[in-house]
């Protein structure tokens, strides 16, 4: 797949999911250092945000707003993952209230890997693209965008849309396969 950024054709690294599908899992570094997972099947709906770097306006903006969007749903794991050190993680936090979010660090690009969002080129390669996924309590991707431009930020309507519905729908019995999530 191909994005742009800043105008420039982008190719895209990894594996495309697709909605209906299984997520992948994914191991991820939490700011205390230590490594989780996520994806797969869960207590709870995953709403996964896929930022290139805190730095950026586009990023930090959208990370609040993110914030904003979620402070009133319930049964909802909100996951900002970013390839950003933990310690530019931590700063950008200090400065900010931002509480109904966890943020994780792609260390290893596992999770770009799988998600088919590593930038391959250009002065944003080893970065993720911009991109939502929210999967349900089953493993299964319900909702997916990577936006286009990486510089515009996501349809955050059609994101509580789509978590509405998994919510409202409560779908049970999707069954579950297990993947071997150690390799990309």
């Amino acid at each position: 797949m191909k994005i742009t950024v800043h105008g420039i054709p982008t190719e895209l690294m990894g594996k495309e999911v697709l909605v209906g599908h299984e997520a992948p899992a994914a191991r991820i570094t939490k700011l205390d250092g230590t490594k989780n997972v996520i994806g797969m099947i869960a207590p709870n709906i995953q709403f996964i945000v896929a930022i290139p770097s805190l730095k950026t306006e586009v990023c930090s903006l959208g990370a609040k707003k993110i914030n904003d969007l979620v402070k009133n749903l319930k049964k909802i794991d909100t996951i900002i993952v970013t390839t950003d050190d933990i310690e530019s993680v931590k700063n950008f936090l200090s400065k900010e209230s931002i509480e109904g979010v966890q943020f994780v660090i792609d260390t290893d690009r596992q999770f770009a890997k799988k998600f088919g969002l590593l930038i391959s080129e250009g002065k944003l390669k080893d970065r993720l693209a911009r991109a939502v996924f929210i999967v349900d309590r089953e493993g299964i991707i319900a909702h997916k965008e990577i936006v286009s431009e990486i510089v515009d930020e996501v349809n955050y309507d059609a994101c509580i849309e789509a978590i509405e519905n998994i919510t409202k729908a409560n779908k049970k019995g999707h069954g579950h396969t297990h993947e071997n999530w150690m390799t990309v």
